[in-house]
């Protein structure tokens, strides 16, 4: 247990640190592009403009979500590629030369989409459950088991748009320089998910409850990528059984410490080879 710590807590320093090297060379390089891009377009429409208009304090990270939202569109032709963060640029007004700001390339784009979709999926949910709390009828509210299995299959489905390259995607994200932040992506993603559900607990089955839907989780990503059914129906049913075996809700309240520490070193590392063997399938 302490080894998996200590291995995940380098990844993450080691992913943090180079975040944090690239972000000032980032800003500058951006600008350069921006100005670059007003610069061409003043030419082709004759402007004369110097540029001078132009803001000088640019929203770097705001600039680069945009690209890699419009990058996504292009995901289905060019995989989870430089190819396709560039074609991304070209489609919000940039040089195609902006995907110099992505190092880690189709690694980048993947973990925005993951981190996007989890946003989506919080938002959506906590909209609901705001919505639940404002009625004055007595309709039920979802069981706990029933609402985490619902959000589980809404967060799938949003991966399954992208199904026939998503192995190449969690492949990328095993690459050491992304690994950290796909597991914070994942950690962020069931706890969410929890917290939304009413979990408020702040003993050990905190980390188990977590633990195990992260297993589910992924899981059943990997069936949904196997899965040929209309909309996707064996993967639902799939989750719905993985419930059901594992007890996620009941099962988790009594879990011990060395349960929870022989899950995390067996059960996500076996989910972590199989993802890492699959960029076999996507070599760089």
């Amino acid at each position: 247990m302490p080894t998996l710590y200590k291995t995940i807590g380098c990844i993450c320093r080691k992913s943090l640190h180079v975040a944090t090297k690239s972000q000032t060379k980032n800003s500058a390089y951006l600008q350069q592009i921006v100005e670059n891009s007003h610069s061409d377009y003043n030419t082709e429409h004759g402007n004369h403009n110097d540029g001078s208009h132009c803001d000088n304090h640019i929203d770097v990270n705001s600039v680069k979500s945009s690209i890699l939202d419009q990058a996504l569109l292009h995901v289905a032709e060019l995989g989870w590629s430089e190819q396709a963060i560039a074609a991304g640029a070209k489609g919000c007004g940039y040089s195609s030369s902006a995907s110099g700001m992505f190092p880690r390339k189709g690694a980048d784009l993947a973990l925005h989409f993951y981190q996007s979709s989890n946003k989506s999926l919080f938002d959506s949910l906590q909209a609901e459950v705001q919505e639940r709390a404002l009625r004055d009828d007595d309709t039920p509210k979802p069981s706990v088991q029933a609402f985490i299995m619902d959000a589980v299959d809404r967060r799938i489905r949003m991966t399954a748009v992208y199904q026939s390259t998503w192995p190449q995607a969690m492949g990328l994200m095993t690459h050491p320089n992304a690994a950290g932040d796909a597991f914070t992506n994942l950690g962020q993603l069931v706890d969410d998910i929890w917290y939304l559900a009413g979990d408020k607990s702040h003993d050990m089955s905190w980390y188990a409850k977590r633990a195990e839907l992260a297993f589910i989780y992924k899981t059943a990503e990997l069936f949904m990528l196997q899965d040929k059914s209309e909309d996707f129906t064996e993967t639902s049913k799939f989750i719905e059984r993985r419930f059901e075996d594992l007890g996620v809700v009941v099962t988790t309240l009594s879990l011990s410490k060395d349960f929870t520490a022989g899950f995390l070193n067996g059960g996500m590392q076996s989910m972590w080879t199989i993802a890492k063997n699959m960029a076999g399938v996507y070599p760089r």
